[in-house]
């Protein structure tokens, strides 16, 4: 499960910085063996080559703001053999909510299929790492919309998830969706009851926190 397939090599410094920015921040590294660390931090590494960074002009792009992001994917994936993304390949931080004009409310993220871009507003996910028990992680979220999208975008052997798998998720999501809608007690939040995308994100911040 965990046999790492890049051969690229990361500097020593490199590695032991991305392993302090984790263990500052990354309750799920935290509870990691020494072993796992090193995969997991060596899958970080990966991720940052593979993705561009931009930010708002307010926001100091820093090596420690690109961890904390890329973390939350490699978190997301970390017992599946893939870890990477083809389709999504640029993140952008903005400083403060935003809106779409053709939506006219504020947002603190969102998974752009149009643009191919995954945007986050940084103080939301930093507090998502900050509060590691409340079932709230921006980057847990829409890296959820990301993965979701991208699977159904890859060919069949190269997918996160086999189709039939999720197809089974998805009839299990949609029950526990109407108990929501129909007001009952539910461990997810009122969101997920929106559709199954929002449902599977929901579901994925309930699991890890």
């Amino acid at each position: 499960m965990f046999k790492f397939i890049d051969k690229a090599r990361y500097p020593k410094p490199k590695r032991n910085e991305c392993h302090l920015v984790l263990l500052k921040f990354e309750g799920y590294y935290q509870n990691l063996n020494p072993k796992m660390r090193q995969v997991f931090v060596k899958r970080t590494l990966s991720f940052l080559r593979q993705i561009k960074f931009s930010a708002s002009d307010q926001i100091r792009l820093t090596f420690e703001i690109k961890v904390m992001v890329a973390s939350g994917f490699i978190q997301l994936t970390f017992g599946l053999k893939r870890y990477r993304l083809n389709f999504f390949k640029r993140i952008h931080i903005a400083h403060q909510p935003y809106v779409y004009k053709e939506v006219g409310v504020p947002f603190h993220g969102d998974t752009n299929p149009k643009t191919a871009r995954i945007n986050l507003v940084w103080s939301v996910v930093k507090e998502g790492f900050l509060i590691p028990d409340d079932a709230l992680n921006l980057c847990l979220h829409e890296f959820s919309h990301a993965l979701t999208i991208e699977n159904q975008k890859r060919i069949y052997f190269n997918r996160f998830y086999p189709q039939r798998d999720l197809l089974c998720y998805f009839k299990a999501a949609e029950h526990e969706m109407q108990v929501i809608k129909n007001g009952k007690d539910s461990i997810f939040r009122n969101y997920g009851a929106a559709n199954v995308m929002e449902f599977f994100a929901v579901s994925v911040e309930v699991f890890f926190e």
